[in-house]
């Protein structure tokens, strides 16, 4: 069961940007969450500009539906991916915030955060209230094959010792990360595998011989026995083939807030590692998982090597999958994202 079927066991859903955008119908919560997701107007800013028509467009539905609704907003990330040096996003995020009345945070070091970060912001309806809902276990993904069915599947020795990428890598510097964590962890019979891996096109201006390096580059990770690549995005259906085929899940992030991709490592029993950056380090530190310091990328092959050992034996892992599915289920995590709708529909709005 996902998020919103667990939830529709208290409320009625609707999702409709259009209705946002075109302020239509009566909703007692707005909830939000990737402020540039909120409309397809925002989404196509995300790729070109953002404009200071938009942000007063944005503004304008913003002030219809917190006279209405109680607004809400899930904390996903600090700034947009791509953007996070962008100061008109800077604004438009804090623009958001200023009209919500409720935050819901995956762990608390976005709590303490967002309290300094927006210090001095001057929020419509008073200091909104926080609540922290940990993002919901991934038990709906299929998961029944073993480590041999799947290793067979990707055509994996069974004493490789996997170290697994899962999702994009957003940057070449993440890129870089992930290629040095692998190459200089001291481990025998290492693999790395990654469900997506980000390719760098050689700077030519022939466009036949950069898509020719390309391949050719692709050849050389094909015939290595270190490494398998996957190019394209890989379906719900056949994520456990890779998580099972792992021994350790590797976050390719460095500065970042949060990870789905932790729970869903954990949710399969694996042993994570991830920079300890906010709700990431605070979540792996308090669970016996490991972090690698983000100001310094070259740790992460020393948490590696730590990953593999605990890995080895069998620790952690089991207890990862135990707190996934024990605590962490769509329906916990709705039922506390019900409480607080209710206690966030039980005040009064302040001016």
């Amino acid at each position: 069961m996902d998020l919103n079927v667990a939830l529709q066991r208290h409320v009625n859903i609707v999702h409709d940007h259009e209705a946002f955008w075109n302020q239509q119908g009566r909703y007692d919560i707005v909830h939000l969450h990737f402020p540039e997701y909120m409309t397809f107007e925002t989404e196509q800013a995300l790729r070109g500009s953002l404009t200071r028509k938009l942000m007063s467009a944005v503004e304008e539905r913003l002030q219809y539906w917190s006279g209405r609704s109680k607004l809400v907003i899930t904390r996903h990330v600090l700034l947009p991916h791509g953007a996070r040096s962008d100061p008109r996003w800077e604004r438009m995020y804090e623009m958001v915030y200023r009209y919500v009345d409720g935050v819901v945070h995956f762990a608390d070091p976005s709590v303490e955060d967002f309290e300094r970060r927006y210090a001095n912001t001057r929020f419509v309806h008073g200091v909104p209230l926080h609540a922290v809902v940990p993002h919901h276990n991934y038990a709906s993904l299929p998961n029944t094959i073993s480590r041999e069915q799947a290793r067979r599947a990707l055509r994996i020795p069974d004493r490789a010792k996997v170290l697994l990428v899962f999702g994009a890598i957003r940057s070449e510097e993440e890129r870089q990360m992930v290629l040095d964590a692998f190459h200089d962890a001291r481990l025998p019979h290492k693999l790395l595998l990654v469900s997506r891996w980000r390719e760098k096109l050689a700077d030519v201006s022939w466009i036949r011989l950069k898509y020719w390096l390309r391949d050719l580059k692709r050849l050389y990770y094909r015939v290595h026995p270190r490494y398998h690549f996957n190019y394209e995005f890989v379906a719900e259906e056949n994520a456990q083939t890779y998580l099972n085929a792992a021994d350790v899940l590797l976050i390719p992030r460095l500065h970042v807030l949060n990870s789905g991709n932790i729970t869903l490592g954990m949710t399969f029993g694996r042993v994570v590692i991830g920079p300890d950056s906010l709700d990431v380090g605070d979540l792996l530190r308090s669970t016996g998982n490991v972090v690698f310091d983000p100001n310094h990328p070259e740790s992460a092959a020393a948490a590696v090597e730590q990953a593999f050992a605990l890995a080895a034996r069998n620790e952690v892992g089991p207890a990862n999958m135990k707190l996934a599915l024990g605590e962490w289920s769509a329906e916990q995590c709705a039922d506390r994202y019900f409480e607080f709708f209710e206690k966030l529909n039980g005040m009064r709005k302040t001016a």
